[in-house]
This record gives C-alpha cells, sequence and structure tokens, in this order.
C-alpha cells in the first residue's frame, strides 16, 4: 500500500559491494528506500518477505544466478507481480532475451547514466502501477485501489478495522504441490473473502488482493470479530480437499524451513492481523501495524486472529 509520503522500495540484488553502496545512494537521494542482497537465494527470501516495490537484479549472481532467480520470482504467487529490472554488465543481446524470457520487464547496462537509471525506474513503476489497480488472479482491487479505500475511509471518519489475511507456510505448500494448486488456494481466499462481504455487510465492507496469499478486508469494527473467526473456520474446512489424502490424514506437510531443515508443518492454517482507525493516523501507518498485527498471528503454528494487540482464537 502506499500514499503520497511514502517512499517506494527497491531491491538491489548484486555482488559487489560497491554498486550495493554506490547505487543505494543514488537512489536514496532521489526519493527510494533501498534493500539489498548479494546473492540468488537472498534476492529470493528478500523479495517473498518485503515485497519491495521494483527490483534491479545482476545477471550474473553467485548460487542461483539472475536468470534463474527472476525465473523463480515470476512463478511464485506471492512475487509475480513485481516489476524486475536487469542491470548488468553484459552487453550481448542474447544474454538479454534470455533475461526477457524469464519475466523481466526492462533493463539497464553497466555503467549506467544515474539520471536515465532513475528515469526508468520511475517509468517501469508507473506501468506497473497502471497495470495492478486490480489483481490479475483474483480481479480483487490491489494495492492503489486498497490505498484510496483506507484514505476515503478515514476522511470520512467512520470506525473500521483493517484485517490483514496470511496463510501459514504458503511457500511449503507451493514447494510440495507446485504453483498451480498455490494459485487455486489464492482463489480459494478470494472467494471466501467476497462470500464474508455479502454474509456480513455487503455495502459496508471492501475487500483487496495485496498479492500473493496476501489479502486486506476493510469492514466496520463492530464486525471485525467475528468476520475473521468466520474466515478463519471456512478457510480451515475449504482448504483440505487441495492437499494429498495421506498429507490430510498426517496432519502436516514435511517441508523445509529457512534453514533447509525439516520440519512438520500443519495443514490449513490462516492468520488474521487487524487494528482498528483512529483520529490522525495515516494510511501508511495502519498498514504497517496491521501488518505488525499479522506476524503476531502467524507466529503460532495453527490459525490465529489478532485484532489490537487482542487474541481472539
Amino acid at each position: 500500500m502506499s500514499e503520497e509520503d511514502h517512499l517506494p522500495t527497491v531491491l538491489i540484488a548484486d555482488d559487489d559491494p560497491n554498486i550495493h553502496f554506490l547505487l543505494s545512494d543514488t537512489l536514496t537521494r532521489a526519493g527510494f528506500a533501498v534493500l539489498t542482497a548479494d546473492n540468488g537465494h537472498s534476492l529470493i527470501q528478500i523479495a517473498q518477505d518485503q515485497l519491495p516495490d521494483i527490483i534491479l537484479v545482476d545477471l550474473m549472481l553467485p548460487g542461483i544466478d539472475g536468470y534463474e532467480a527472476i525465473r523463480q520470482l515470476r512463478n511464485d504467487t506471492r512475487t509475480a507481480h513485481l516489476p524486475i529490472m536487469i542491470v548488468t554488465a553484459r552487453t550481448n543481446p542474447a544474454d538479454v532475451v534470455i533475461g526477457f524470457d524469464t519475466g523481466a520487464d526492462d533493463y539497464v547496462t553497466k555503467p549506467y547514466n544515474d539520471a536515465e537509471l532513475i528515469a526508468r525506474i520511475r517509468s517501469l513503476l508507473r506501468r506497473t502501477t497502471k497495470r495492478s489497480v486490480r489483481n490479475p488472479l483474483t480481479g480483487l482491487p490491489g494495492n492503489v485501489l486498497i490505498a484510496e479505500e483506507i484514505r476515503y475511509r478515514l476522511q470520512k471518519g467512520d470506525a473500521f478495522t483493517l484485517l490483514y489475511l496470511d496463510v501459514n507456510e504458503f511457500k511449503a505448500f507451493n514447494d510440495a504441490y507446485g504453483f498451480a494448486r498455490g494459485d487455486q488456494v489464492i482463489r480459494l481466499i478470494a472467494q471466501l473473502c467476497e462470500r464474508a462481504q455479502q454474509l456480513f455487510a455487503p455495502q459496508s465492507i471492501f475487500v483487496g488482493h495485496v498479492g500473493g496469499d496476501d489479502f486486506v478486508i476493510l469492514c466496520p469494527t463492530a464486525l471485525a470479530a467475528n468476520l475473521s473467526l468466520w474466515l478463519v473456520t471456512q478457510y480451515e474446512q475449504e482448504v483440505l480437499p487441495l492437499y494429498d489424502e495421506a498429507d490430510r490424514q498426517r496432519g502436516y506437510l514435511i517441508g523445509y524451513d529457512r534453514a533447509g531443515n525439516l520440519h512438520q508443518i500443519p495443514i490449513g492454517a490462516m492468520a488474521i492481523g487487524g487494528v482498528s482507525s483512529r483520529p490522525d493516523v495515516t494510511v501508511d501507518e495502519l498498514s504497517r501495524e496491521a501488518a505488525a498485527m499479522k506476524h503476531e498471528a502467524k507466529a503460532f503454528a495453527t490459525s490465529a486472529v489478532i485484532i489490537d494487540h487482542v487474541r481472539l482464537r
């Protein structure tokens, strides 16, 4: 989500620390927030965890190279929508063609002109903003419309709660069953959110899709608790057919954590974090607080709902 004072975030993926320093300085002075990764593995992890506004990728990354990193980002529903620009010293047209084929949106060759690079980043962000008004997978309003709706409700002064939904261990589900079935989970969440909208208050509930398995619901504060509990219960029931029978019987998936260790992953768990509106809060502050509530809820192995620091489940 964004608003006028929000700094767009650029993730720089390059194994040269001098590039990190120089490019970070250039982008910071141009009004961007900066994240950095020095290999393909950290690029993918940071992109999944932080969801930057745009990614700059060097093709010659250690571990997973730039080509494979771009391909994996495009095949992951959480990051498939992120704009990606190649920044590379390779000048062979074939290299650039391969980069585009794997999913890059633009490229710049090193050494680059600072002014041109900034202009191309801003141009790509504008194009992405225009095409992401609605999420292409679910058709639900995307980040721009979500931010506008929050801003409108804050200006109106009505009491509402921002709910932030997320699936626990969604990466493990994708790893086990593939991104196509992962997309089915995302569509299921979208359908449940829309059913909740119709069931509780069609005229006063807004549903948006941030990206990947992240969804947002804006609802009257008086409805937030019951709506959240209904969503979690319905999800736990209706997601089960998307798991293989053996995993359903066992009650968990066997997957790898971030450190590469095998562990048991409970199936069908959803986290919902919520924060209630208040006077003088901004869109950015409210969205950050809702994200913090969601992270609190995700700390539990099973489904959890936390609204304004109170765990309801």
